[in-house]
């Protein structure tokens, strides 16, 4: 035990309890970094010494009713960044830990909702229909829209959530997995140890059979008629923006790539970048990269 274990449980306490703020959309992200170091930096008896302290701060600072959810999300984080400690530790490459991450968070997503709906007598699709509909009613009586138009847009926005609930778990997850890491690898080598790292932006390269999946997905969803809906539709409709992102990621490291090539400074590229996450249809240029070699024109 010392001073920067001690610190890094009271960051734990800290981000624990901003869960049940509206800090909780930042935090979210940020909260299995400190269980990540500690299980890093720590033998296993160790670790498990400072979890239960961790626990009471957090059960009684908050509350009964509040303090077992907040203790039931540091298990439910505690075990992916058990995970990716773990392949720290065994000096695992930083693509194996961070997919163990993802797939770990995507299936804990899953099996929550799962046991949600299988528990729960809770039609949550209704639910939230209801609860935007009475949101949006107040444009209806301020005679913004006519009536009836909360309960259909409401209905239309809660089929479209629905339709696209696949792509944002996979997103968030690999989000939740990514950020870790990165906040990680930064926090322990003031441990001091070294975490690897992801192979660097220049030299990532996506595989392209993806612009296939992109092509068949594109004429998928245009053989559609609008009414279209079942597992063919949402797959299709979640498969598209899930491979501009991958594209869009791609696009990324082949501005790192050429500003490599011609030994720009690294501001550049961080400049070049912004446009690219900001700018519609900018995936093009990492599909483009994808599906045909150019970098090999800017080496030559």
């Amino acid at each position: 035990m010392s001073w920067k274990s001690l610190a890094w449980s009271a960051a734990a306490v800290l981000l624990l309890l901003t869960l049940v703020t509206p800090l909780n959309a930042i935090t979210l992200f940020l909260v299995m970094t400190p269980f990540v170091v500690l299980y890093t930096m720590l033998d296993l008896r160790s670790f498990v010494v400072h979890l239960v302290p961790i626990g009471l701060a957090v059960f009684l600072l908050s509350g009964a009713a509040m303090g077992t959810m907040l203790v039931t999300l540091a298990l439910y984080f505690l075990v992916p960044a058990i995970a990716m400690g773990h392949l720290y530790k065994r000096g695992s490459s930083a693509r194996s830990a961070v997919t163990a991450g993802f797939v770990i968070v995507l299936a804990q997503m899953l099996l929550v909702l799962a046991l949600f709906s299988a528990l729960s007598n809770i039609d949550m699709k209704a639910e939230l229909t209801a609860m935007l509909a009475d949101n949006f009613k107040q444009f209806e009586t301020a005679n913004l829209f006519e009536a009836g138009w909360a309960a259909d847009a409401a209905t239309q926005f809660v089929d479209y959530f629905m339709a696209i609930l696949p792509m944002l778990l996979l997103v968030s997850s690999f989000l939740v997995a990514i950020v870790t890491h990165g906040l990680s690898r930064l926090s322990l080598r003031s441990v001091p140890f070294d975490a690897p790292a992801l192979p660097q932006a220049k030299t990532w390269k996506l595989p392209r059979s993806m612009v296939l999946y992109f092509a068949i997905a594109i004429i998928a969803m245009y053989a559609m008629s609008e009414e279209s809906s079942g597992y063919w539709w949402i797959a299709v409709s979640n498969l598209i923006p899930i491979l501009e992102l991958a594209f869009t990621i791609q696009a990324i490291g082949f501005v790192f790539f050429l500003t490599s090539v011609k030994k720009w400074p690294r501001a550049i590229s961080l400049l070049l970048c912004l446009p690219i996450l900001f700018i519609p249809h900018a995936f093009i240029i990492g599909l483009l990269d994808t599906a045909f070699p150019i970098r090999k024109y800017f080496e030559k």
